[in-house]
């Protein structure tokens, strides 16, 4: 059992919330034990380890790096997968809510599952402590209590700095919980003082977002003033002033971004220039502590993931503790179950496909694009690419992290019927083994001490916050001001740490225009955060989706709903938006908007799609599956496949490129050949495809109103007292089937895209 962790444990037999003989604050909400406050204040190890169980109720459903950070707002991991797919590197677009079905779901405020806004609707007595409902507002008048607590308790332990530091971790919490909260579903009444906190019956507005932001940001920086740099020996893991600066630093970036910023696109904005000043002051903070020393070259960018597992990483600004003990079920690390391929795992899994998209984004070896013009030959995709592609992405002929165990990734046609048409080498059993298959695999982060069958209880440490984000937060802010050569210094920062050379701004070229500089920090962060769990927040606080134009396949695009096609084109600009010229917002059009600036295409109205290798695809080769546990396949024992070196993530440029060659000769001298799997073997193999006609045509459809989350129906039933609650602009506040070919049934008026003031 590692740190923190052992805190919890210590935890087990108190209750968060503390009765107080003296204390009538909230009575009537409380729903607390027999303890008394001060047979536990009075106790330095008792006092810590209540507030341990914050630490567990947020941090330990946190399970694999693709959680993001938005701790205890997401009800499962299973909504925080639907968060994470949004994006080039996942596949799963296809459902109906994003899909140009008419249903409820679309445009009423049933989107996402019940109830993760304001409390718990369901039951009025205990909406207001209901901490096993994993709400917003149950635990945040908990850490209000706690933080009541301490400050009350001072006399009983004469140390300032014990109590300062409890004190701090605790508003750090109510801080996290609160801009997590806010960046998906808007702005919430802030309670932080016995003042504001609300009796029964209480009706605080929504706060507008810039205001929110300020609360949230307040208390990451008073907490900041309260605790220490860094946390050493037993205490690791616990949070930081540094990693309060950074998240600050990070909400006021969300508060400058395009998502809650009218005036984004002003270079002399006010919010920019707070996030710019915010980052700048914590990347200071950073450095004065030791942070961001440990990352000089790929192999130190690479161990940082897994290399410092309840030790202090200078990489990591936040860390997500992750426990090694089986006897303590739910905090463990499930990042390798989920990458591992059955070949080198004890299941029956494909790990993660990478998509086309994505495989492209990383640049060459010299930071150039990685297009034919710079030497990119799309049949040897994976030759002279940049460093991290390497460290990311795994293919045929290698060897997975610390098992010296090879796999490949390659289709052929096992027999003629349809039942049983094609297998794959991957190890995923069957003919449906072959269906959304990629070039490549994700191993970036895959951990060398874990073995076979350990895959569901990895200890491995997340990276929750690092230092690399703190220096591209600061060179986006430096982008939207137009100042290019202190945006090009710190993207020039990130890639020199993991050895692209400086030549030509390392690759970067010499960009002055504003926009430009932006895309070009947003590319760099798709590549450098890549599978991190923050790519998809970057698309929805930049409206990369639709650029802020509006994309509706009914209104614009003729949905057909007997074979969901749609025009994609037509439905691009169509429909409700939020950039819609209103209260100070500028009115985006389809040849003007966000992506048309940047010079970027949306990601609605499209796919995720791939290509793989195939053998000999037009014969069957009836051979087993397996022999023994050993995947097994038609060139299991040709002396080509055989001489191919198993190609590691640690190899340098001429081992690789020596085991380049091997491969290639074993490509080449079986005729292998690259394929879209579609084309070739149908579209049942297609990445996001299907056997149906609805599932050929679909294409991704992110509506305008998806960028921040409704508050769902259940709130407004009468019932339920909650009408006067308002609804997140662009929803619908009945829950009813919309026609989905009007914006006026889309009546919710909390709109959180507000210009400066």
């Amino acid at each position: 059992m590692k740190n923190v962790k052992n805190i919890f444990i210590g935890a087990v037999g108190l209750l968060i919330g503390l009765s107080s003989c003296s204390d009538e604050f909230l009575k009537d909400k409380k729903d607390y034990n027999n303890m008394t406050t001060i047979d536990v204040y009075s106790d330095p190890q008792q006092a810590t380890a209540v507030f341990a169980t914050i630490y567990k109720q947020i941090l330990s459903r946190y399970n694999s790096p693709l959680c993001g950070s938005d701790p205890l707002m997401r009800q499962d991991q299973s909504t925080g997968g639907k968060q994470n797919i949004f994006s080039e590197e996942m596949t799963g677009w296809k459902s109906s809510y994003y899909t140009g079905q008419i249903v409820k779901n679309v445009k009423a405020g049933n989107h996402i599952a019940n109830p993760p806004y304001w409390n718990d609707p369901r039951n009025n007595v205990k909406n207001f402590n209901n901490f096993e409902r994993f709400t917003l507002f149950p635990t945040v008048y908990v850490i209000n209590d706690y933080i009541k607590e301490i400050d009350r308790s001072r006399s009983l332990i004469a140390d300032d700095e014990f109590w300062n530091r409890l004190k701090g971790q605790a508003m750090f919490a109510r801080a996290w919980l609160y801009f997590d909260a806010a960046r998906e579903w808007g702005g919430f009444p802030y309670y932080c003082t016995e003042l504001d906190m609300p009796e029964n019956g209480d009706r605080s507005p929504r706060l507008p977002m810039q205001e929110c932001i300020d609360k949230v940001c307040a208390d990451f920086e008073a907490a900041a003033k309260l605790l220490p740099a860094k946390w050493d020996g037993e205490n690791y893991g616990r949070f930081t002033s540094v990693a309060a600066l950074a998240m600050s630093a990070r909400a006021r970036l969300f508060m400058a971004s395009p998502i809650f910023n009218a005036n984004w696109d002003d270079p002399s904005s006010k919010r920019w220039q707070a996030a710019l000043t915010a980052n700048l002051t914590a990347l200071e903070a950073a450095k004065q502590a030791g942070y961001g020393t440990s990352v000089t070259d790929i192999e130190s960018w690479d161990k940082a993931f897994y290399n410092y597992n309840g030790a202090f990483n200078p990489e990591s600004i936040i860390t997500v503790l992750m426990n090694d003990d089986p006897l303590v079920p739910g905090t463990f690390n499930k990042w390798e179950s989920k990458i591992r391929p059955s070949a080198v795992a004890s299941n029956d899994g494909a790990g993660i496909p990478a998509p086309e998209e994505i495989l492209r984004a990383f640049p060459m070896k010299d930071g150039k694009t990685a297009i034919a013009e710079n030497g990119y030959d799309d049949e040897k995709f994976y030759r002279n690419r940049d460093p991290r592609f390497y460290r990311t992405f795994a293919f045929s002929g290698c060897e997975w992290p610390g098992l010296k165990k090879q796999f490949w990734l390659f289709s052929y046609k096992y027999s003629n019927e349809e039942s049983n048409m094609y297998r794959y080498t991957d190890g995923k059993k069957g003919d449906s083994g072959a269906n959304g298959k990629s070039r490549a695999i994700v191993w970036k982060m895959a951990d060398p001490a874990i073995a076979v069958g350990a895959e569901e209880t990895s200890g491995t440490d997340v990276m929750e916050y690092r230092y690399g984000e703190l220096l591209l937060n600061v060179a986006e802010c430096y982008a939207a001001q137009g100042k290019a050569g202190e945006c090009l210094n710190y993207l020039g920062q990130i890639r020199s740490r993991v050895g692209i050379s400086s030549a030509n701004n390392y690759g970067l070229g010499n960009i002055s225009d504003r926009y430009q500089l932006i895309k070009a920090v947003l590319n760099e962060r798709q590549i450098e955060l890549a599978y991190e769990g923050k790519r998809s927040w970057d698309l929805k606080r930049w409206l990369l989706f639709e650029g802020g134009a509006g994309f509706d396949p009914n209104i614009g695009g003729g949905y057909n709903s007997a074979n969901g096609y749609y025009d994609p084109e037509a439905s691009w600009g169509a429909g409700w938006k939020i950039y819609d010229g209103k209260d100070g917002r500028p009115e985006y059009s389809k040849s003007n908007n966000i992506l048309t600036k940047l010079g970027m295409k949306p990601l609605s109205g499209t796919k995720h799609t791939s290509k793989i290798w195939g053998y000999d695809l037009d014969n069957a080769h009836a051979v087993p599956e397996y022999i023994g546990s050993e995947v097994n396949h038609p060139l299991v024992d040709n002396e080509l496949f055989k001489a191919v070196p198993g190609i590691t993530r640690s190899m340098n440029d001429a081992e690789r490129d020596i085991a380049f060659d091997k491969l290639e000769a074993f490509y080449d001298g079986v005729g292998m050949k690259t394929y879209d799997p579609i084309e070739k073997m149908g579209h049942k193999y297609g990445m996001e495809s299907g056997s149906k006609e609805t599932d050929q045509n679909f294409l991704f459809a992110w509506r305008g109103w998806y960028y921040i989350y409704p508050i769902h129906y259940d709130m407004y039933d009468p019932a339920k007292g909650n009408n006067w609650i308002e609804q997140t602009a662009g929803w619908m506040i009945e829950n009813k089937t919309p026609s989905c070919l009007t914006v006026d049934e889309q009546n919710g008026t909390y709109y959180y895209c507000t210009p400066e003031e």
